[in-house]
């Protein structure tokens, strides 16, 4: 049980503070006797070797790859689970020794923290942090270095889904969708590219409602132009599934595809050859957002990351009239509460009902009528 106390003149601290960061590369991420993490196999390690707080970390993470995790999933945990050592260490514990108290008061410590612009952490980054902690935990336990798993019976904290800000309306999405199809304006050839590239992108996401990392980590050949469909093979929390493209970002997409893309395609882009847009989802992600914040500047639209896509999806089909159930299985979404989130109407939409509704209404217009 012992075996895992932090070797001399290494604190657990140190491994607070290493690579985080959104954009961090999996393989920079720390590996043993000279190996990348990426290339360890887990189960070949004893507890002598995993005796070193980040040597012990890198086998854990090899062993969530063995598992099937995404990239996403593991930089989440690469940046996640450290975070937990800062406890440890702020407050002189020891993993194998750590009590049901200490697993509880994580949380509470958690809920102390600020982030960099000084807002307390909200519900949801707690409670990754705890999955995290209890993933890391749970391989520990496995490992038998400690005897159980405390964050697993921990109290957690409530997360209330709230219906997300900035979601545009459909005028909106239209004026944007439009803007961006506009890409040939701009007067620089990487300019326009770069519209372009966005273009493909916004008509796909907003057609299929797919998140931005799994956009990423599509393939040429995961696109059926015959079906009008794409398959999702790395989705969240390792689930595949398929989506379906409407006609005209079918075109779009074939368009890009067929005529486009291998004569758009970089050096660096070459490297990911087999992936649809050339990159992983992380630089994906950043430059899907940074061109997007720009169009949307430009026209005056509230600020837009390319999650709104998704959002956007759910909320207008459910004001068209959609089932519910058809939203949850388009959006690849294993629980139904998650796509009833969108049912709760805004402030604006509860005015136009009272405006077009209310019978004091109907009064006045048969006054002014006589």
């Amino acid at each position: 049980m012992g075996e895992l106390a932090t070797p001399k003149g290494l604190k657990w601290a140190k491994w607070a503070k290493v690579g985080h960061g959104p954009l961090l590369n999996a393989n920079s991420l720390p590996g043993i006797d000279g190996k990348k993490w990426t290339d360890l196999q887990p189960e070949t390690y004893t507890q002598e070797d995993t005796q070193g707080v980040a040597h012990f970390l890198a086998v854990f993470l090899a062993s969530c790859k063995t598992q099937g995790r995404s990239e996403q999933a593991l930089i989440g945990l690469r940046n996640r689970v450290p975070k937990l050592f800062a406890y440890l260490d702020e407050s002189s514990l020891d993993l194998p020794s750590l009590r049901p108290r200490d697993a509880q008061g994580y949380i509470g410590w958690l809920s102390a923290q600020r982030t960099k612009y000084g807002a307390p952490y909200s519900g949801r980054t707690v409670a990754a942090y705890l999955s995290a902690a209890s993933a890391f935990c749970e391989f520990a336990k496995r490992r038998g270095l400690v005897v159980s798993n405390l964050f697993k019976e921990v109290r957690r904290l409530r997360v209330e889904k709230k219906l997300p800000r900035g979601i545009l309306k459909e005028t909106q999405m239209k004026a944007l969708l439009d803007a961006l199809a506009r890409f040939d304006e701009p007067a620089h050839l990487k300019a326009a590219l770069a519209r372009y590239r966005l273009h493909v992108i916004a008509e796909l996401m907003y057609s299929t409602g797919l998140r931005v990392s799994e956009v990423a980590s599509l393939a040429v050949s995961d696109i059926d132009f015959a079906r009008s469909t794409v398959t999702v093979r790395e989705g969240k929390g390792g689930w595949a599934r398929v989506a379906f493209l409407n006609e005209f970002a079918r075109e779009v997409l074939r368009l890009y595809v067929e005529k486009v893309r291998e004569r758009a395609a970089s050096e660096w882009h070459r490297r990911n050859d087999g992936l649809l847009f050339g990159t992983g989802w992380a630089w994906f992600g950043h430059a899907v957002n940074g061109e997007l914040a720009r169009a949307c500047a430009e026209l005056g639209l509230p600020a837009m990351r390319s999650h709104g896509f998704r959002h956007a999806v759910g909320f207008h089909l459910l004001r068209a009239g959609c089932n519910i159930r058809h939203i949850q299985s388009i959006l690849g979404h294993r629980r139904l509460r998650n796509t009833e989130v969108y049912t709760r109407v805004d402030k604006e939409d509860l005015r136009h009902v009272v405006d077009a509704c209310h019978p004091r209404r109907w009064m006045e217009s048969e006054n002014a009528v006589s």
